[in-house]
């Protein structure tokens, strides 16, 4: 892989600029970089996005705009779609093999089991910030599917694991690999879209969850009624990581030549859509896509109150969802049906995800309220797991087929909230630094809760008490997105008032929408609500 350029600027290769210690670069070189229209220079430390960026705001039609968006759509989003569906059941492969015998084929206790769950989290807590560090030097795109390409390797070979140390190790080094994902996918986005199609373009791509579901289950059931009719010495699991992990090589490798690494390095659009997919972009403010570190920005991530909002809300949302996706099969098995109508009652859950991330995500961008649409998605995942528990609280097999519904509701919608929430990540921070620090900083976290989830599900087979937990930090997480709206919208009006006081044209001029500075700096940006 070649470093991508490490900073803009339009200077003479024996000339640098002027850039002082935190590596804030001066207006001067701002400037000089947005005047060079259209100039491809070869000078080191020349920004390919920042060379095609016009000096003024230049208006898209909207037919040009769709028909660029199309091309984004048909280019790029059947990627990211792909990708999360062979990923899912990649990292699921552990919630299948739990009805599948490999408790019994590797000697696992029940703790030992949860433990598997848990473990894959350490290895995507310890290589989050890796990654996103990488993010800034290389093409997302390219460092992804070099992940992908390894993490299919790891998975094939989970099959040859006999016991529990062996499984452990596997699971970790199979989470490192897989953490490229989700941060991976918000940087592509944003790089993509404008912030106001961030919301349904994620909730495309995160809605392959359900299908992935969809998917896994018919698999998973495939190697089981195969492995029973044709008598194979292979144990069902290990048929269904071998599986799973030799079609994600073959994806990583298709996706490493084929997969555009950005807008103006896409083979599908001419010099003249390259300048026009760089524009339609300049309302996000989020700058030509600096490969500089800059401290300041890093620090400005760790002291903004919002990326310890997100914290909260993911440590609130997830830990409890960690639990349903590691224990899906178990708990639906716990209602008193056998393995392969577990595995099959894996797809309305998968279907219902669908429905639910596409919806909430076309909601988030239809109505511009993108906080609003996802406490209305973490409200109606709290409605069903409350009736879910509420049925079964007493006795676990009091009707038994309304818990399972509420199940499926309760399973298929909890990350619906979740990735309205990473879309508002793509949206809401600026500055390439602050952006991917602040990715790190949460999607560490997210491997917390991750890690930490599956260990409140300890008092199985009905797991009351983890039932319990769900609700109250479901609750709180309700709250961090009530704070998120009301915290966004009175710093917009404070920042209108200003404009309004100062004179000044607004949003509207955009002549900093190129410049790699914070939302915190630009006083043209607004936040996404």
């Amino acid at each position: 892989m070649e470093a991508k350029d490490t900073q803009i600027s339009t200077a003479p290769a024996d000339t640098e600029s002027p850039v002082d210690k935190d590596g804030r670069a001066s207006d001067e070189a701002d400037a000089v970089a947005l005047e060079k229209v259209h100039m491809r220079t070869a000078s080191k430390g020349a920004d390919k996005m920042a060379a095609y960026a016009n000096a003024t705001a230049t208006p898209i039609d909207d037919e040009t705009n769709k028909q660029l968006l199309r091309k984004i759509d048909l280019n790029i989003l059947p990627w990211l779609c792909v990708l999360y569906i062979l990923q899912y059941p990649d990292k699921g492969v552990l919630s299948y093999a739990g009805v599948m015998g490999i408790q019994a084929d590797a000697g696992l206790s029940a703790s030992q089991f949860t433990w598997l769950g848990s473990i894959y989290y350490a290895g995507y807590i310890v290589a989050a910030p890796i990654h996103n560090r990488f993010f800034q030097a290389y093409s997302p795109s390219k460092w992804i599917a070099g992940c992908v390409i390894a993490w299919g390797i790891v998975l094939a070979c989970m099959a040859a694991c006999q016991n529990f140390a062996g499984l452990m190790v596997d699971r970790t080094i199979l989470g490192a690999l897989e953490a490229s994902i989700n941060t991976g996918f918000s940087l592509i986005t944003a790089a993509w879209y404008r912030k106001y199609e961030h919301g349904s373009r994620t909730g495309i791509w995160s809605s392959c969850i359900g299908l992935a579901n969809v998917i896994g289950g018919l698999i998973a059931f495939g190697c089981v009624d195969g492995q029973s009719k044709h008598h194979s010495a292979l144990s069902s699991w290990r048929i269904l990581s071998l599986a799973t992990g030799l079609v994600s090589v073959i994806f990583g490798v298709c996706m490493w030549f084929y997969m555009a690494p950005s807008v103006v390095e896409a083979r599908f659009f001419n010099e003249e859509e390259k300048t026009q997919a760089v524009e339609r972009l300049r309302e996000n403010h989020q700058g030509a896509g600096s490969t500089q570190y800059k401290r300041y920005q890093a620090k400005e991530a760790f002291l903004d109150v919002r990326t310890w909002l997100y914290v909260v809300f993911v440590l609130s949302s997830q830990m409890p969802t960690a639990g349903l996706i590691l224990l899906q099969s178990i708990l639906i098995k716990s209602l008193g049906f056998t393995t392969k109508e577990t595995l099959l009652l894996n797809i309305p859950q998968g279907a219902i995800n669908i429905l639910c991330n596409l919806a909430f995500g076309y909601l988030a961008d239809m109505t511009k309220q993108r906080s609003l649409a996802a406490l209305a998605a973490a409200l109606w995942s709290l409605f069903w797991a409350s009736l879910y528990i509420g049925l079964g609280y007493h006795d676990p097999y009091y009707k038994k087929y309304g818990q399972l519904v509420a199940y499926f509701f309760t399973s298929g919608s909890a990350t619906a909230a979740w990735f309205i929430v990473i879309s508002m990540l793509s949206s809401n921070v600026t500055g390439y630094t602050k952006k991917n620090t602040t990715n790190s900083i949460i999607f560490l976290f997210l491997g917390v809760a991750y890690l930490a989830g599956p260990q409140t599900f300890r008092d199985g087979p009905f797991y009351r008490h983890a039932k319990i937990s769900l609700l109250c930090l479901w609750g709180l997480s309700v709250l961090v997105l009530g704070a998120f709206y009301a915290m966004n919208r009175m710093e917009n009006k404070r920042r209108d008032g200003e404009e309004a006081q100062d004179g000044e044209g607004g949003e509207g001029g955009n002549e900093n929408a190129f410049l790699d500075l914070t939302d915190r700096e630009n006083k043209q940006f607004r936040y996404v609500l």
